[in-house]
C-alpha cells in the first residue's frame, strides 16, 4: 500500500511539473541601432594626461538616454584574421603601459576619453591612426535589464540576443 501511495504521489508531482505554464511574457521590442564611427587622428583633443573625442550621435534621444542603453566597441587588430570588437570601457597593459580607453553618453553625442600611463606617469599621444568604434543604441531596454539578460561585453552576443527579440 505505501508503495501505490508513493507511486501516486510522486505521479501527481510529476504531472504538475510537466502542465505547469506560466504567463507568457511581453513580446520583445528592441529598436536598435548601430552605427560605425572612423575617428581621425585630428578628432582627438587633448595633452598627456588624456585625450577626447566627440561624436554628434543625433539617435541618443532623451529616450535612450532615460530608459534605452548606449553600448560602445572599439574595433581591435582590423588588419588581420583576429580582429575582433571589445566593448568600451577597455584596459590594455603591457609591460608597464597601460592604456585605458572609456565613454560618456550625452542627449544627441558621445565622448570617448584615451589615456596612456606608463610607469605610473601620464604619457597620452595623440592617436596617430583611425579608431574604429560601433555604437549600439538600444531604444527602451535598460542597461541593468540587459547586463542580467545577455554578456554585454559581447557584440555578438548582444545582437544574437536582440535578434531574437524582433522574432
Amino acid at each position: 500500500m505505501r508503495k501505490i501511495s508513493t507511486f501516486l504521489i510522486l505521479t501527481t508531482i510529476a504531472f504538475s511539473i510537466i502542465s505547469c505554464k506560466g504567463e507568457k511574457g511581453d513580446t520583445g521590442n528592441a529598436n536598435v541601432k548601430s552605427i560605425i564611427f572612423d575617428v581621425n587622428p585630428n578628432s582627438w583633443q587633448g595633452d598627456t594626461n588624456g585625450y577626447v573625442t566627440t561624436l554628434e550621435i543625433p539617435e541618443i534621444t532623451e529616450n535612450v538616454y532615460k530608459s534605452g542603453a548606449v553600448l560602445v566597441y572599439m574595433l581591435n587588430n582590423e588588419n588581420s584574421s583576429n580582429k575582433s570588437f571589445n566593448k568600451l570601457p577597455y584596459t590594455w597593459i603591457d609591460n608597464t603601459n597601460t592604456e585605458y580607453m572609456d565613454y560618456t553618453a550625452f542627449v544627441g553625442k558621445l565622448e570617448i576619453s584615451l589615456r596612456w600611463v606608463d610607469e605610473k606617469k601620464n604619457n597620452t599621444k595623440k592617436p596617430g591612426n583611425i579608431y574604429t568604434y560601433k555604437v549600439m543604441i538600444i531604444e527602451g531596454t535598460l542597461l541593468s535589464t540587459l547586463q542580467k539578460k545577455v554578456d554585454i561585453n559581447s557584440y555578438n552576443a548582444v545582437m544574437s540576443y536582440l535578434s531574437q527579440l524582433e522574432e
